[in-house]
């Protein structure tokens, strides 16, 4: 698959991505691509926890790229490089105050190890079968990068189809960081949060997303998660740290033999946080 992607918004806001995902040598091979730019002007009104409203616009360059190749039945085994110009500009009330706590973004290059196990029946739309993923990404300044740090990704995929037209999707997802920097850390990923409006070190979800056939290419679908932000593990016990999100919507099988799906949702999360979503493909 190659594509396209731009998106703008009523904020001024703008991205544009040119992607490749592609399989080849009988699966054995695998090569994905991608290479983004734009402007994210956000209006926060309690940014950070602080309650105090901040107004910034992010100006985001990136390009990735990650190869794998089979080693066994079901096992891929490769690598993958990152580049991200990230600057992150406030107004002038809060400039001094980012530049405080090391939020204004950077110029940062990495390089990491992947490894995976896939059985799924289809790439796109699975409905059976598990994905098993971790990599890293050593960003550091040897490769052009501002700041030495760690970073470790890991997810473990399920689906389950319990009935003709019934498919449970769970996921559980995590991003683990060494000595990053503010900027690096990481944020909440599930749908209904803003990404980068909270940063610790550390974050892990666990979601269920429930897919129900109607009638022909549509259905139903219900999403559901819960999130911790986290410095330390046992920051999990305490309601700061959790973040939940529930939402349905609908969804229309618009290409059956190559998986691809469109869905139109609402998320809510919580402290007044929630998003309508319309997207290509499922959240995994």
């Amino acid at each position: 698959m190659f594509g396209a992607s731009g998106l703008y918004s009523a904020s001024d806001s703008y991205f544009g991505t040119l992607f490749a995902q592609t399989f080849f040598d009988g699966d054995r091979q695998r090569l994905s691509a991608a290479i983004t730019s734009g402007k994210v002007n956000n209006d926060y009104e309690n940014y950070q926890q602080t309650g105090i409203p901040v107004q910034t616009t992010d100006n985001v360059k990136a390009f990735a790229a990650r190869y794998t190749h089979a080693v066994g039945s079901h096992w891929f085994f490769g690598g993958q490089f990152l580049s991200t110009n990230y600057v992150i500009e406030a107004e002038s009330l809060w400039e001094q105050k980012f530049d405080e706590i090391g939020l204004t973004g950077m110029d940062s290059a990495g390089v990491g190890m992947v490894i995976e196990y896939d059985s799924r029946n289809n790439k796109r739309n699975a409905t059976s079968g598990r994905r098993f993923l971790i990599h890293n990404t050593a960003y550091r300044e040897s490769l052009g990068g501002e700041e030495n740090f760690d970073v470790y990704n890991g997810a473990f995929s399920d689906y389950r189809r319990l009935s003709d037209r019934y498919v449970l999707a769970t996921q559980f997802q995590g991003r683990w960081t060494d000595d990053a920097p503010k900027s690096g850390h990481s944020s909440v990923s599930l749908k209904g949060y803003v990404r980068g409006m909270q940063l610790k070190p550390n974050y892990m979800h666990l979601t269920l997303d429930n897919r129900i056939k109607v009638k022909d290419k549509w259905g139903v679908v219900i999403y559901g998660g819960v999130g911790c932000l986290y410095e330390d593990v046992e920051a999990c016990d305490t309601g700061d740290a959790i973040y939940p999100a529930l939402g349905a919507g609908v969804s229309y099988l618009l290409r059956e033999k190559a998986g691809i799906v469109i869905r139109a949702e609402y998320v809510v999360g919580k402290d007044d946080n929630d998003g309508v979503y319309l997207t290509m493909g499922h959240p995994y």
